[in-house]
């Protein structure tokens, strides 16, 4: 009989968990359509919903362990950065300062999950990406060079965060953590370029929807 409840319990818990990433996935999709076809309620509703519902699944996790924390906070500070990046009037500069404090809270995270010896080939790679980042964006970054600048910096390292936390935990956990990071840094790469080199042909549904998926990523490692 026992069994049978776990069962029953195991499955009703499957169960919600689809609905709540279903919710997720159609916020996400709503928020993606207004871009493109309105209303601007829609577009300035469903981008923060999306996230807070992230952040409700984040909190359901019980948020005992510093990494869990941690995530959760870098939520906090990304919703704060989409609302800023959202005005009529966009603050970029304050919304990258928000992003940026979100990507220190999350490298935090994954360098506290650390269990072995640095690999020193892995950052490597990726600050060589980013100076090829940078030195493509220069040309347009007038007065915003020194932020942009490390910005970049920023996300790569913590890009090597989840790079170190996979390499040396070889867990599932730190997998979601390393692609959701490759995911946000290519999504930040793109958000770049449409700001400062113009816009490109779907650019909307593809920064936001790597945004998202990266995000979910993170809260997802959060489950297991």
């Amino acid at each position: 009989m026992r069994l049978g409840f776990y069962t029953v319990s195991a499955y009703n818990y499957i169960g919600d968990a689809m609905w709540v990433w279903l919710a997720i996935s159609l916020s996400s999709l709503l928020h993606i359509n207004a871009a493109y076809h309105g209303p601007k309620w829609q577009f300035y509703l469903f981008k923060p919903f999306t996230m807070i519902l992230l952040l409700i699944v984040a909190w359901q996790t019980g948020l005992g362990s510093f990494y869990q924390q941690a995530i959760f906070g870098g939520l906090l500070l990304s919703i704060v950065g989409d609302v800023l990046l959202m005005q009529p009037q966009k603050r970029f500069v304050q919304g990258l300062i928000s992003f940026l404090l979100a990507h220190i809270v999350y490298s935090v995270a994954f360098w506290s999950q650390l269990s072995g010896s640095i690999v020193w080939w892995f950052p490597a790679m990726l600050f060589a990406g980013g100076v090829i980042v940078f030195l493509l964006l220069l040309p347009s970054l007038g007065r915003l060079i020194l932020p942009v600048a490390v910005y970049i910096a920023m996300i790569t390292q913590m890009a090597w965060a989840a790079g170190e936390f996979w390499l040396t935990a070889q867990s599932t956990v730190g997998l979601l953590a390393l692609v959701g990071a490759l995911i946000f840094v290519v999504s930040d790469i793109l958000l770049a370029i449409e700001h400062f080199r113009g816009s490109f042909k779907h650019s909307v549904s593809v920064i936001m929807g790597t945004y998202f998926l990266a995000q979910s990523l993170f809260v997802a490692s959060l489950l297991l």
